[in-house]
């Protein structure tokens, strides 16, 4: 892993051109229910993004702390950029990346609500050409990750918002921001049931059309956190790096 921030410029220029792939996490401040910190998505993303980026030996950036987050309001704690906020962020994150030599730029989201807005803006860099021969790259836990390998160790049947997965991850990560005791299941009866990718998508399709989780969830919740332990987080994390990595090689080549 090579820390972009800890370098200095002559640094960056010579170790660009052994190795250009670069890191970009991105993460978010929002409602995770009453259990989880409203940085759970900022604690996953980067934990996460440094543990490919130390396998692949990968440039990593610092993180981007907000995201598009604008499904969880009206709770308290959430902190959202517009989605053009964060579509100019990740133009000029790449311009300046493609400036220095990066050869693959991966935008890696720790959020999965804003997978769609980062592909939007990962595909128009490409198209336009604007980055010369540098690539971007839309690449997450939250799209490399198939359901079906999180099922292996999940036992809810919805999967979606601080539930069993992220809260097992927390716990894992960062044990004293989780209080269990507050921890509740809540399951809409509109989302549907077992642990599938198409379930995921379907209920993420609900959730952008129809309805809300910030405003229609009672407590920001869709799933099941009272399930989760520290053991299951730790093989978790392993199986989302695995498959994360895999996804990136594929990718750069």
């Amino acid at each position: 892993m090579v820390m972009w921030s800890e370098l200095s410029s002559d640094n960056i220029k010579e170790k660009i051109k052994d190795n250009g792939v670069v890191i970009v996490p991105i993460g978010a401040i929002e409602q995770h229910g009453p259990h989880l910190p409203t940085g759970t998505d900022y604690y996953i993303g980067w934990a996460i993004a440094k543990r490919v980026a130390e396998e692949l030996n990968a440039f990593l950036l610092p993180i981007v702390p907000f995201g598009f987050s604008e499904d969880h309001l009206p709770r308290a704690g959430t902190i959202t950029l517009s989605m053009d906020t964060l579509k100019s962020i990740i133009r000029d994150i790449g311009k300046s990346l493609a400036r220095d030599g990066a050869k693959h730029i991966i935008f890696f989201s720790g959020h999965g609500g804003q997978i769609t807005q980062i592909a939007d803006v990962c595909y128009e860099l490409n198209v336009s050409g604007v980055l010369g021969k540098t690539q971007a790259h839309n690449i997450s836990p939250w799209n490399a990750t198939p359901v079906e390998v999180l099922a292996q160790v999940l036992e809810e049947d919805v999967f979606l918002h601080a539930e069993e997965m992220e809260t097992s991850v927390m716990l894992f990560l960062e044990p004293k921001l989780v209080d269990m005791t507050k921890a509740v299941k809540e399951t809409p009866d509109y989302v549907p049931r077992g642990l599938t990718t198409a379930n995921f998508l379907e209920s993420i399709r609900i959730f952008t059309t129809s309805k809300f989780i910030g405003r229609d969830l009672k407590t920001g919740v869709c799933g099941d956190p009272t399930l989760a332990t520290k053991e299951k987080g730790a093989k978790l994390i392993e199986l989302i790096v695995d498959c994360t990595l895999k996804a990136i090689k594929h990718a750069v080549g």
